[in-house]
């Protein structure tokens, strides 16, 4: 329904703007806007409104605003827009602007059509425009007489800048409103997020400390009819960013603001809004279990937003916690769920979990949800560590209630999926003293998944297993190689298993089959219990194996013994890798009597190959490097590097020395150093090269979700700027600068290493 035109306000309108649109446009807004507003700035809107086009679908105008200096008043109009206002108001945060005041109006065009004496203007929407739909815009004053539908919105905001700065650059102010507000109208509201919540973050964070007590924020909804909008009275703390941050939640709740009285408190800073709301399609809210839930929601994406500067992507923290609400807007205890959330500590960690990396969110957050609010809203889950033996007991625990194979399957993986989730986020939010700390965790919560897994493929299988002449079974292990036996398991890791298997004493096999078939079986069903899609953490890895892809997935261990002993069909890089073997699962003396093969293969008589170690890492930086590139593993005073010359010094003193026979690259530094075998101050730069590699190709991981790609980002990059938030880093350049250093040192440290023994 119009609002009724007061006769003296219609007369003066007609004396500066004749165009028949005119009274429909002004009878479109509510009647507060006509209340509001005298007879200038009316005109000065509409004169504002000619000029809306195709290529400028916003105009502003700002002008100071009386005597107090920095203080401007500033109309916006322009084609209304999903999430237009949200971005009105973070493009003025962004550019130090405080909101003092606020007038916010959508029109809203009546259903009936056109006059018939009026003939209906040719491009026009045949219906009312729907929020971000790009269509044509065309200009009411040069188009037929018939009046423009498409909703238009009337800001006008009184704001401050900062004590002391220039005045704000209006053209490039009104320019960039006018490209966000093209690509929001074409629904392109993720570029527009990309565009702005990075920017926005850094000006919240620039105002001071983020953190501390959840502010009080009152929220009451009122009916203001079955057709009229909702209105939503907000009394808070002012602060920064407040309006914006509000019209944000509102926004990923998928409602629009279309009024809004903004006021603050000269004398005690209180912020009292009053805010009128929809859905996407223009009906008020009005269920009251979804308004307890939204009014949860509202709450704490207002705390959660505040907080983003804490985020390393505060874009993806913002975009992943708008899905994530959404997804608890859908569940049927959602406003208690939303309320378990609302706490400083819970609120903390949710920005730094959903704004680390958009691998986390895909391999987890996004794939189980229900993980994220038992594990972030109870801290006492993600302050500690269960010890190996808490990890046995709950993963026994969660088998035993299950009442088939398949549901013990289904455990164990909810099972693993949890602890790795909680391992994450435990090193996120600094809980685990550091990559060794995190690696700890990983590898005991590795070790309890495949004692379990190794047990439910060998009952998946169902036959007879091969026996002994005793009638026991023949022995299986096992074993933990690569980043999984070193214990320095990260994020994406893989799991470089190899299966072993005792053939010295076979007497019968199921079905007279010979028993490296039931053996290869069992590796086939390591894999389908696990289920691990590729690229995932904890993908199982046979390939370090007699003979590659070329040899049998399960290893007997006479062929183990021919082909790793001196003399064997092994390269010595394979015998090398052997350092790293431990057994994890299977038959405990075969475990045992494995590791003392290993000891007597890689500690034995043939000399340490150096010139062979050379030229394996020559052909791999040509191999695996781009050119003009840095990778974090394998260039030049990369962790390899590190590695390698660790365990050139653990063969060549290993033999004579039974304590520097480790898997771990750190626990071998030390005992080498104890040794004497390196001096303090080159393992000093070895052991902090190390530490600063793993995080960094740690933070390389979380962020692509898998481990081939560890080349580090173009130092001008945006990718390198988050890389450096994610290290903690102060900015690019400390990051450029601790590359460098720690690179150019582990290269120097290393040639001393490999030199000595040449």
């Amino acid at each position: 329904m119009a609002t009724p035109i007061p006769a003296e306000v219609r007369r003066a309108l007609a004396q500066r703007h004749p165009e028949p649109w005119v009274d429909h446009l002004i009878g479109s807004f509510p009647p507060e806007y006509l209340r509001r507003f005298d007879i200038e700035a009316l005109s000065r809107h509409l004169g504002m409104i000619r000029e809306l086009g195709v290529d400028r679908p916003v105009r502003v105008r700002a002008e100071p605003q009386g005597e107090a200096e920095g203080t401007w008043r500033v109309e916006i109009v322009g084609y209304d827009a999903f999430q237009l206002l949200s971005t009105v108001c973070s493009l003025l945060a962004i550019h130090r602007l405080s909101i003092v005041e606020a007038s916010i109006f959508t029109s809203e065009p009546p259903e009936e059509a056109a006059p018939a004496s009026r003939p209906r203007p040719q491009g026009l929407a045949a219906g009312r425009a729907g929020p971000g739909r790009p269509g044509h815009l065309p200009r009411p004053s040069r188009g037929p007489t018939g009046p423009d539908r498409r909703r238009k919105i009337v800001d006008v905001f009184v704001v401050r800048g900062e004590a002391g700065a220039p005045p704000p650059d209006w053209d490039a102010f009104g320019g960039e409103l006018s490209d966000l507000a093209q690509l929001l109208r074409q629904g392109q509201h993720d570029e527009v997020h990309h565009r702005i919540l990075g920017r926005f973050a850094a000006a919240l964070g620039d105002r001071g400390p983020v953190g501390g007590p959840l502010e009080a924020i009152l929220l009451e909804f009122t009916s203001e009819g079955p057709e009229a909008p909702t209105r939503v009275d907000v009394r808070a703390r002012d602060s920064f960013g407040f309006l914006s941050l509000t019209a944000s939640a509102l926004a990923l709740s998928g409602l629009r603001i279309v009024r809004a009285d903004i006021r603050t408190g000269a004398d005690d800073g209180t912020a009292e809004d009053s805010l009128w709301i929809t859905d996407r399609s223009g009906r008020p809210v009005t269920d009251p279990d979804r308004v307890l839930a939204l009014k949860y929601a509202l709450i704490l994406i207002e705390h959660f937003s505040s907080r983003l500067p804490m985020a390393t992507d505060p874009e993806a923290a913002l975009v992943h916690f708008s899905r994530f609400a959404n997804d608890l807007m859908a569940r049927p205890d959602r406003a208690r769920e939303f309320a378990s959330l609302d706490r400083p500590e819970v609120i903390d960690a949710l920005v730094r979990v959903l704004g680390e990396s958009r691998f986390l969110w895909e391999d987890f957050l996004l794939a189980q949800p229900e993980n994220v609010l038992p594990m972030i809203g109870d801290p006492t889950r993600w302050r500690r560590s269960p010890s190996p033996a808490e990890l046995e007991a709950d993963l026994a625990d969660r088998l035993g209630r299950a009442s088939d194979l398949e549901g013990k399957i289904r455990a164990l993986r909810r099972f693993k999926d949890r602890e790795i989730f909680r391992a994450d986020v435990r090193t996120i939010l600094g809980q685990s003293d550091g990559p060794e700390g995190f690696a700890d965790e990983l590898t005991e919560v590795a070790e309890v998944v495949m004692r379990a897994t190794l047990a439910l493929a060998v009952e998946r299988i169902g036959a007879e297993p091969p026996l002994r002449t005793d009638g026991t079974p023949v022995p299986v292990s096992v074993c933990a190689l690569g980043k999984f036996g070193g214990r320095e398991l990260g994020f994406a890791s893989d799991l470089e298993l190899m299966v072993v298997w005792d053939d010295r004493d076979v007497a019968s096999t199921p079905g007279d089959t010979p028993a490296s078939d039931y053996f290869d079986r069992v590796v086939t069903g390591l894999r389908q219990v696990l289920g691990i899609r590729s690229g995932a953490t904890f993908e199982p890895d046979f390939r370090l194996r007699p003979y590659g892809k070329g040899g049998p997935p399960a290893t007997a261990l006479s062929l183990f013994e021919s082909y790793y002993r001196a003399g064997g069909a092994a390269w010595s890089y394979e015998r090398q890798a052997l350092i790293r073997l431990r057994a994890v699962a299977g038959d405990e003396e075969l475990g045992r009597h494995l590791e003392r093969l290993r000891d007597a293969f890689v500690f034995g008589p043939e000399p340490f190959d150096l010139e062979g170690l050379r030229h394996m890492r020559a052909q791999q930086v040509r191999q695996l490097v781009a050119p003009g590139t840095v990778n974090a593993k394998f260039s030049p005073g990369g962790l390899v590097d590190i590695e390698y010359a660790v365990q050139a010094l653990q063969i060549t003193f290993g033999r004579e020395d039974p304590t520097l026979r480790c898997p771990s690259t750190l626990e071998a530094l030390t005992a080498l150093e104890r040794a004497g075998r390196v001096d303090p101050s080159t393992a000093a730069t070895l052991r902090s090269g190390c530490r600063f590699l793993r995080s960094l190709i740690g933070a390389l991981r979380v962020v692509r979700g898998y481990a081939e790609d560890l080349t580090v980002p173009p130092a001008d990059s945006e990718d390198f700027a988050l890389l450096a938030r994610r290290l903690r880093l102060d900015g690019p350049e400390a990051l450029r600068e601790r590359l460098g250093a720690q690179m150019e040192g582990v290269r120097a440290a290393v040639d001393r290493v490999l030199g000595g023994l040449g």
